[in-house]
């Protein structure tokens, strides 16, 4: 009996001990949340000096998203939207930890060759590039162009970042917020109708496909016009102006994009 009852209480030592373990695995978002309130600003531009004080924090967070993701613990997951927004939050964190730690240096991640992408990270426990990340994770796994609005390199041109991470179960609205948000800055979309001239950022020009093919595949459209996803958010007359034009007499141009640190100053 004794034997029987020592073996028990192993048996249910080791399930609480794997039930701990799987709670521990779990993300916490709330310090990363905390450093994105008090180091972006309104314009989505980044206090790196003031981050690089904390880059302890900052690291115990990316230790959390290094040792767990969908791929490697899929249960943490509740969904689709929560593995997007594990994605999204993880590519932000390690480029806001490149900048920060190597601060003042201003050339970190975008050098003159302009490859930071290739940049090692770990995720799940396994060794990646940041460019696998956006590309062969988040762009092939997801199809979704919204994210090309919310994920951030660190240059000045990139999408604006938002004060505080992405709220449980809302990563879709984040996602609309962020196309919104994007599109709707001059800095990035400029329609004069009358002259039937579109001005965008070079994202819409690198990434053409994503954009085109979601307007294809998801919306039916079978001669898709970039014209037609940047109405999909524009808000105001502009809007109305643009889907009164033919889209085959619409000229795009794209301004030249800023690799400039995102920093405050």
């Amino acid at each position: 009996m004794t034997r029987i009852s020592g073996l028990f209480a192993g048996l249910l030592l080791f399930a609480c001990a794997g039930a701990f373990d799987v709670r521990a695995q779990e993300i916490d978002y709330s310090e990363y949340d905390r450093l994105m309130r008090k180091y972006v600003d309104g314009r989505g531009l980044v206090d790196y000096k003031g981050l690089k004080s904390e880059l302890e924090a900052l690291k115990t967070f990316n230790d959390q998203i290094s040792a767990v993701s969908p791929h490697s613990h899929p249960q943490q997951f509740k969904d689709g939207g929560e593995q997007l927004r594990y994605w999204m939050t993880t590519y932000n964190a390690w480029v806001l930890y490149i900048a920060a730690s190597e601060y003042p240096s201003k050339s970190s991640l975008w050098n003159f060759l302009g490859i930071f992408r290739n940049r090692e990270i770990k995720l799940g426990g396994k060794q990646m590039k940041l460019g696998d990340l956006e590309h062969k994770i988040i762009r092939a796994g997801y199809k979704d162009p919204r994210i090309h609005f919310y994920i951030n390199c660190g240059a000045a041109s990139c999408p604006a970042l938002g004060q505080g991470a992405i709220p449980q179960l809302k990563t879709l609205e984040a996602l609309d917020d962020s196309a919104r948000r994007f599109i709707n800055d001059p800095k990035n979309v400029k329609c004069e109708a009358a002259a039937k001239r579109l001005y965008l950022s070079k994202i819409f020009d690198w990434f053409e496909d994503d954009f085109l093919n979601y307007l294809k595949e998801k919306r039916g459209d079978q001669t898709p016009h970039i014209a037609q996803y940047i109405a999909l958010y524009l808000d105001g007359p502009s809007r109305e102006e643009l889907q009164k034009t033919p889209l085959d007499e619409i000229r795009v141009s794209y301004f030249s994009y800023d690799k400039s640190l995102n920093e405050q100053k």
